[in-house]
This record gives structure tokens, sequence and C-alpha cells, in this order.
């Protein structure tokens, strides 16, 4: 299973979902499908296919992930090498368990992803500033006074659209 799937990943060209959809079909029976993607998402080669397969799943059939499984996985995303990994991960954050050891790491993981040229990473790091703030209340006034910075200064609709999203989820 684990070479098949990794010969699939490793072999994607970012574009042709089917493979993809393919392969999840065939294992998303699999109990140790979560884990196997969360090992691969830590594989340059195969990290965004990975990643696309786990916000798949939250899309499709969303598996409840331990703790264990959440803290495996965001102690990989200082890893992850391609903009994809990280949007698809910030896609995704809010289905994952934050451990508290992870609020230096996914901050700067989220600061990072806020500094991108690509908008569609950037209005999901915003979205993901506000998550990060619920789940550490002591960043909230900070999250809100940047995105409301992020509000004046951003032109893409795409990114407004998501800044608002996050300020209605954290602001009074």
């Amino acid at each position: 299973m684990r070479d098949e799937l990794e010969h699939t990943l490793s072999g994607w060209n970012g574009k042709a979902t089917q493979p993809l959809k393919t392969a999840y079909e065939m294992l998303r029976a699999e109990p140790d499908l979560v884990d196997l993607l969360i090992d691969l998402s830590e594989n340059q080669s195969c990290e965004r296919g990975a990643t696309w397969l786990l916000k798949h799943a939250f899309d499709r059939d969303p598996p409840t992930l331990s703790n264990a499984q959440s803290t495996r996985h965001l102690a990989g995303i200082s890893g992850f090498g391609h903009w994809e990994t990280r949007l698809h991960f910030l896609q995704y954050l809010e289905r994952l368990t934050i451990p508290d050891d992870a609020e230096a790491p996914l901050l700067d993981f989220i600061l990072e992803a806020l500094e991108s040229e690509n908008r569609f990473l950037r209005a999901w790091a915003y979205f993901g500033l506000a998550l990060h703030s619920e789940r550490f209340p002591a960043h909230r006034d900070q999250a809100i006074d940047r995105l409301n910075e992020a509000m004046a200064r951003e032109t893409a609709g795409s990114v407004k659209v998501r800044i608002r999203k996050a300020l209605q989820r954290i602001a009074p």
C-alpha cells in the first residue's frame, strides 16, 4: 500500500487530481491511511499530494485525528517546501487539535505564510492566524490588529474575504 501510494504521490503533476481521487477511493477504508498520509507529507517528493489527500479526506469523510496524529503532523510543518503543501495544511488546520507545544512553531509557520507573494496562501494564513488566536487567546488582540491592518492593505478580493471570515471568527 505505502509503495504504491508513494509512487502515485511523487509522480503527481499537481494538476490532474483523478489519480489522487482514485488512490483515495482505493485506500479510504484503510485504518492507517491518516498515519500514512502524515508520514508521506514529511517526504518532500510526496508532501503536496499527501496534503491534498488529507484535505480531500477532510472534505469527503472527515477523519478524526487523534491528539498524537495532530501533534505529529504539526511537528512536520516547518519542513513543508511547496506553497501548495502549506496551503492545503492551512485549509484543514481548523480540523486539527493544536497541542500547547505547537503555539510558537504554528505561529512562525503562519507568519511566514503571511509574507508569501501567493495571495491564496496569504488568504488562508490570515484565517490560520484567527484559528491560532482562538486556541491561544493571549495572541487574540495582536491577531485582530494584524487582520485589521491587512484588511486596509490587501487588494485581492479573495484575500479580503478570508480576512473578513477570520475577523468574524475572533473579533467581538
